[in-house]
């Protein structure tokens, strides 16, 4: 936390294990939590993981499977510490993001469902702009920021920003169960929305403090860009 040695950040993360009403499991993104962990591990940085309810985080199973699973989330998965460290994140609502250097807003398809709408979080996101503190979302995570106000304005009105998009969202076939998908949420906040990542490609957006990351294949990248604001 500021006034400390290390630089801090709060990973701030779901703890929807579902989509929506249906039975289809879900949660955070493996990838998204694990790379960025290991960019801030080797920055020397103090992370923080929290979470709407606290306790345990779901990691999302189809981000388990081989084909989007990395040598990185394989060291995740097998550190114990990391696993007890999902297991007993903090409650958003007993923390000051305000103390914090940065947040790093992880995604996943859990996001749609807990953090787009919940006031804590979206309060102390806001707290955290107003602040000034560089803030990073990655894929879902977004959406969160789409629905965060500054004052009376959108925090994201004006400004270039990326996420999982519409295209993504077809190809993965879960659009339709959203309220709102990514893409759409932060355009009808008036966000300048891009996709230069293509389907499943990585891009990065940064505007001013605001940095996003369109999908998985983002999360390292959009971390190195937090690592840049912050050193």
């Amino acid at each position: 936390m500021k006034g400390t040695t290390m630089t801090s950040v709060l990973m701030i993360m779901t703890n929807n294990h579902r989509l929506g009403n249906t039975n289809v499991p879900s949660g955070a993104w493996a990838e998204e939590i694990a790379a960025p962990l290991e960019v801030f591990d080797r920055a020397g940085f103090s992370v923080t993981l929290a979470s709407p309810q606290g306790g345990p985080v779901p990691i999302d199973p189809m981000s388990l499977l081989d084909v989007y699973r990395s040598p990185v989330v394989d060291a995740f998965l097998a550190s114990p510490q990391r696993r007890t460290d999902l297991d007993h994140t903090v409650r958003v609502a007993e923390l000051d993001a305000t103390s914090f250097d940065a947040l790093f807003i992880v995604g996943g398809f859990g996001v749609m469902w807990d953090l787009v709408g919940d006031a804590t979080v979206l309060a102390e996101v806001a707290r955290a702009a107003e602040a000034g503190l560089p803030i990073a979302a990655v894929c879902h995570g977004p959406a969160v920021l789409a629905n965060v106000r500054v004052g009376a304005e959108s925090l994201m009105r004006g400004r270039r920003a990326t996420g999982f998009s519409n295209a993504e969202e077809e190809a993965v076939s879960n659009g339709a169960v959203y309220p709102a998908t990514v893409e759409n949420a932060l355009r009808s906040a008036g966000a300048d929305y891009t996709a230069d990542g293509g389907i499943f490609g990585p891009s990065v957006v940064v505007d001013g403090k605001i940095l996003t990351g369109q999908n998985p294949a983002s999360s390292a990248a959009l971390a190195d860009a937090l690592v840049e604001v912050l050193v």
